[in-house]
């Protein structure tokens, strides 16, 4: 047999151990007996608790009017019982003594009646003094007990457990102990007497089964009143919820009851404030109080019910929004007997309402201000609102408007528009489909368009109108045809502009492709418009521009196409051509008619006009054409100007060409591909090295050493002449400062350096001077800077400006090839200019016995005569040599003393003393440099 112990131990230490496991016994233990009567005797106390009556439930004013009747009622027993005690056959002086019992209760409970409690109490044991009084009188009649029935029913009426037990305990205790002391006056039957305490017992039972019924009432009674309290306190939730309050006027006694919300409506404390008739409502505002008491006086007489907001001042100085209504409830005989009503608090509501109507002030304002019409349609398509512009931009008559009718509205406005019967369409269409939306132009016979947007109203998700938008966009769409003519058009002169021609050059491409016909643009450049510019001012330029557009447009078909390409180019596509001479006699009929005469800015001038023509080929779009047309016209100028041009493949290659020329003339800046060389310049009197020029020459990696004559122009179109320009500076000074260093000898060697016009004319140019001469450090005096002639002529007082500036620094300045420009000799005494350099032409007409032909000795004798060196160039026989030095010329270069060389051979020439004549090299070896870099 398994032994319990092992099989609890065992329990104990499985592997969970959550719960001592214990054998059990099939009976169940005393103690377990116990608890389960207790816990049904306590569930039994619950219960019967819960259906017996709470007691002193009653409210201090209900128990207030039931505890004076009933002291009434006690008080009344003292002569009844007096008298029945003289009845009785009782003496004065026995009835006054038992009498006197009762008044003292009657006056003590009285007395004490602000004690709620004791004096229930005592007037419950009055009253039953009384009952037991008269027992006593009628010696016991059984009859008599039924006032102790009655006294304790009345007893009942306080609901209140302490004067109804005393009451029970008190009909025992009476009946038992008055049966042992004096039988008779408590009991006229002989078991009474012989068992008193029995028949105690026997009336105590049945007065508390008496009792049953007055405890139940007195239960419902509670449950009545709670069941009342709950509800008003959720109403005086709900009204401070809400903010009501409520009062209720007894007319006839004056009586007022206000309730806790209309205390706090009114910022009145019910301690403080006792409503009446005469205070009304406190606090109303004096502009508000007359209106109140008509409205009242006249609901009082039968009028209708009081509803009237009205304002109450606060205390703390604010004013509060009530909204009070009231109406006679009861009427007697046609007299008003009582009267109620509410007060709602409508602060929030009439703040609310003032900020609604500000709003709707300014919409309204907004809706009059602004320029779009609005109109506002309910559901059956009656006007129900509109704005001022309305009116105006449709012309509506005030009868029409006022009539709030949609369809005389339209019969009018019709008679107005372009297309009505499109306008009423969509009218109808939006109608029947309430929640459509819609946006559509509208144009006026008298000019005007006007946008029209449509939304329907909605209110809850409903569909209650439709809201109708005007705007007048006649002066938006005159400047939207004018912005769209000036975006496709020259401002200048009105023919159309790079865009609409680019687009227009293609749809014709596209035309020529499914024709036989011909298809060509002429693009045209005006020969010398700077000059005009520069000369006359971008006025005139701009007057000259519209002259020639008006003659370009007189030469073409209508149905040819002209445009400015911007500038001074313009350009023409000539569509369906018969054959290609057309095109030519169209541009020989443009160059006779632009080179006529013409009269600018009150001068009569001649343009010339160059021409590039190319034809539509298959395969070419519209930029390879006017790309082709282009390439002509620059053909044309290279060729001499004034004239055109037919664009030629070879054209194209050129330009490749030279493009290629200038990405290599790039890597060229970029990796050192320039050298300097450097020709001597001799003093003729001494036959001594004074100085150099420094000479750019470009070593190409794939076609070898090239002169500056291939890439300086390109530098000076591309604006690399710059950097170029600057690199050679730099180099020259500081090889030219290292020979000073090396060469004691020498150390007021110069060299010159070519500045290029496009230099000149930079603002950097100064400060890249003084970088060159501060990195170098070679002394300002030992660099020449030359300029041409040509660089006088324009922008003279920048010029001149820049020079002094360089001037400053202690440089020199050299006019090259001097004789060969236009510039005046004025202008040699206004630049700062040091030196004049005769170009090689005046050099090479000087031989034997014809030097006096030579422009070379009047220049020579002009620089004397202003203090001005000479350098001669270009000389190559020791004839011009010593022609030269008879002349008094100070300077000479050219291959007659040495041709350009590098760095290292100049410094072999600088360990000499002098310098010997170079062998002349044959004719076409000779190095004709006119560059101004070299």
């Amino acid at each position: 047999m398994t032994d319990p112990g092992a099989v609890a131990s065992r329990a104990s230490r499985d592997g969970h151990g959550a719960r001592d496991v214990r054998p059990t016994s099939p009976w169940p233990s005393p103690r377990s007996t116990g608890e389960a009567t207790r816990s049904r005797r306590a569930s039994f106390t619950r219960t019967l608790w819960r259906h017996l009556p709470k007691g002193s439930t009653l409210p201090d004013e209900v128990w207030a009017q039931r505890h004076r009747w009933i002291l009434v009622l006690l008080w009344l027993h003292v002569p009844a019982l007096f008298g029945f005690s003289l009845i009785r056959h009782q003496t004065v002086a026995h009835s006054t003594v038992e009498m006197s019992v009762i008044a003292i209760f009657a006056f003590t409970a009285t007395t004490l009646r602000p004690r709620r409690r004791l004096s229930t109490v005592i007037t419950s044991l009055g009253l039953l003094t009384c009952s037991a009084t008269l027992v006593h009188l009628s010696g016991g009649v059984i009859e008599m007990h039924f006032h102790y029935f009655v006294m304790v029913g009345v007893i009942t009426l306080y609901q209140d457990w302490w004067p109804f037990l005393i009451a029970i305990a008190y009909v025992v205790f009476q009946h038992g102990a008055g049966g042992v002391l004096a039988p008779s006056s408590v009991y006229n039957h002989q078991s009474a007497i012989d068992h008193p305490w029995a028949w105690a017992a026997i009336h105590g039972g049945f007065i508390l089964g008496l009792s049953a019924a007055g405890v139940a009432s007195w239960k419902l009674n509670e449950s009545l009143l709670q069941a009342a309290s709950d509800r008003e306190e959720k109403l005086a939730e709900a009204q401070g919820v809400a903010r009501i309050g409520s009062w209720e006027w007894e007319v006839e006694t004056g009586r007022v009851t206000w309730s806790d919300e209309l205390y706090r409506l009114f910022g009145v404390a019910d301690v403080d404030f006792t409503p009446s008739t005469r205070a009304s409502f406190p606090g109303v505002h004096p502009d508000d109080q007359a209106a109140i008491d008509d409205d009242v006086r006249g609901a009082l007489e039968g009028g209708p019910p009081l509803a009237r907001d009205f304002r109450v001042a606060l205390s703390d100085g604010s004013v509060r929004w009530v909204h009070g209504r009231g109406a006679v409830t009861s009427w007697m005989d046609g007299r008003p007997i009582a009267m109620s009503g509410t007060a709602q608090d409508i602060t929030d509501r009439k703040r609310a309402e003032a900020h609604l109507g500000e709003a709707l002030s300014l919409l309204g304002a907004a809706l009059d201000s602004t320029a779009d019409g609005i109109l506002v349609v309910d559901g059956h398509g009656r006007i129900s609102r509109f704005n001022r512009q309305f009116a105006e931009m449709w012309r509506l008559p005030d009868a029409v408007l006022e009539s709030g009718d949609d369809d005389q509205a339209l019969a009018w406005v019709v008679e107005q528009l372009c297309d009505p019967e499109a306008f009423l369409t969509k009218v109808h269409d939006l109608y029947a489909r309430p929640e459509a939306e819609s946006y559509d132009v509208i144009d006026f016979l008298d000019g005007r368009t006007f946008d029209r947007h449509s939304k329907p109203q909605f209110v809850d998700g409903e569909v209650v109108g439709r809201v109708w938008s005007f705007r007048d966009i006649t002066e938006h769409k005159r400047l939207q045809n004018e912005l769209t003519h000036q975006a496709f058009h020259d401002a200048l002169t009105q023919l159309a502009n790079q865009a609409l021609f680019r687009d227009r050059v293609e749809h014709a491409l596209v035309r020529a492709g499914r024709s036989d016909s011909h298809l060509a643009v002429l693009f045209l450049d005006l020969d010398n418009f700077k000059t005009v510019n520069d000369s006359l001012g971008h006025n005139a330029g701009d007057e000259l521009l519209v002259a020639m557009a008006d003659r370009l447009g007189n030469c073409l078909r209508p149905e040819d196409t002209a445009a400015r390409m911007g500038g001074d180019e313009f350009a023409v596509l000539l569509e369906d051509l018969p054959d290609k001479g057309e095109a030519t006699e169209l541009a020989e009929r443009v160059l006779e008619t632009l080179q006529r005469p013409l009269t600018i800015a009150g001068l009569e001038m001649f343009i010339g006009v160059s021409v590039g023509i190319a034809f539509g080929v298959p395969g070419t779009d519209s930029d390879q054409l006017l790309r082709n047309a282009d390439l002509a016209m620059y053909t044309a100028k290279s060729r001499g100007k004034g004239r055109y041009e037919i664009f030629e493949p070879e054209m194209h290659a050129i330009a490749v060409r030279r493009l290629e020329m200038e990405a290599d003339l790039r890597r060229a800046l970029d990796f050192g591909e320039l050298v300097v060389h450097y020709q001597p310049i001799v003093a003729l009197a001494t036959r001594r090295m004074s100085g150099v020029e420094a000479l750019v020459r470009w070593q190409h990696p794939e076609r070898g050493l090239l002169p500056p004559s291939m890439f300086i122009g390109l530098a000076e179109e591309t604006g690399l002449i710059h950097q170029l320009g600057r690199q050679v500076l730099e180099a020259a000074c500081m090889q030219v400062r290292r020979w000073q260093l090396e060469h004691p000898r020498h150390a007021t060697l110069s060299v010159s350096v070519n500045l290029s016009p496009h230099q000149l004319t930079s603002d950097v140019v100064v400060g890249e001077v003084r970088n060159a001469l501060d990195v170098s450090g070679l002394p300002a005096s030992s660099l020449i800077l030359e300029i041409t002639e040509g660089v006088m002529m324009h922008d003279t007082d920048a010029t001149i400006q820049r020079l002094r500036a360089l001037k400053a620094f202690g440089v020199r300045l050299a006019v090259d090839d001097f004789g060969t420009g236009y510039s005046s000799l004025s202008y040699l005494q206004r630049f700062p200019i040091d030196i004049l350099k005769i170009d090689r032409s005046f050099v090479a007409a000087i031989d034997s016995g014809q030097d006096e032909h030579s422009l070379a000795r009047p220049i020579v004798s002009l620089a004397r005569s202003l203090h001005l060196q000479t350098v001669a160039e270009g000389v190559e026989t020791g004839a011009q040599a010593d022609v030269l030095r008879k002349m008094r010329c100070d300077l000479a270069q050219g291959f007659y003393m040495a041709a350009p060389e590098g760095a290292e051979a100049i410094g072999a020439l600088l360990r000499d003393e002098g310098i010997l004549p170079a062998v002349v090299p044959e004719v076409g070896v000779t190095e004709q440099v006119t560059s101004p870099i070299g």
